[in-house]
């Protein structure tokens, strides 16, 4: 009988312990999660608006900032990678500031990548900073790929991806101009009227789209020009 009442206590003892190992180690993970809750919240609201109050980016950038001193994990960073970019497209961030900015961006965007390289959103972030940046466009076009194949038909991406596709063809190989062609008629399907509105900042005469679609899609290329023509 004390035998037993003995190994029950042992047992209760060895799990109190595991217990107590569990809530400390789970203990930062739940501090960072709180600290990044803000900045989880401020997010979701700017896909939705598309808008952060100026004053709001740099507490939420130190938001971030605190949940990665407490737990290293690429949500965070690429949290992070966002506020950065946001704050150097802010028109009321000083001129001197968004250089800086950027870069900042795109060294969370990296750790975040390094972590989880399936992002396709983070990739064309990188891809957009190193533009902005007038980085090698070697280095934009990788970053560009990568968001490709990591999300092929990402619907909200497709725009966006045609129109630095666009801005970089001459610096492209046989791959990327493929790519480049698959996004154009996947942005025509889902997006039309994003793609038009790119097409007539990028594209208006539609030479280099027409390089890309006369021998392969000439019916698009047609209604594309029928599109183009109803904005003159």
């Amino acid at each position: 009988m004390e035998n037993t009442i003995r190994a029950r206590f042992f047992l209760l003892a060895a799990t109190g312990l595991v217990a107590i190992a569990v809530l400390v180690l789970a203990w930062p993970r739940f501090q960072a999660g709180f600290r990044y809750l803000p900045v989880d919240i401020a997010i979701k609201r700017y896909y939705r608006d598309r808008m952060i109050p100026t004053d709001r980016l740099p507490v939420l950038i130190d938001f971030a900032q605190q949940a990665i001193d407490r737990n290293d994990h690429y949500r965070y960073y690429d949290g992070l990678g966002l506020l950065h970019y946001l704050r150097g497209m802010d028109p009321y961030t000083p001129a001197l500031e968004r250089r800086p900015a950027y870069r900042l961006a795109e060294s969370a965007s990296i750790t975040s990548l390094q972590q989880s390289p399936a992002q396709p959103a983070a990739w064309l972030r990188l891809a957009t900073v190193r533009w902005i940046l007038h980085d090698e466009p070697e280095t934009i076009i990788q970053a560009w790929k990568m968001s490709i194949f990591t999300s092929r038909t990402n619907a909200p991406l497709l725009a966006q991806r045609v129109e630095m596709g666009l801005a970089h063809r001459q610096y492209m190989d046989d791959e990327a101009v493929a790519m480049l062609r698959d996004q154009l008629l996947l942005a025509w399907r889902a997006q039309q009227g994003s793609l038009v509105r790119v097409l007539a900042r990028r594209d208006r005469d539609l030479a280099v789209t027409g390089e890309l679609l006369v021998g392969t899609d000439p019916a698009v290329l047609v209604e594309m020009e029928v599109w183009l023509e109803k904005l003159r």
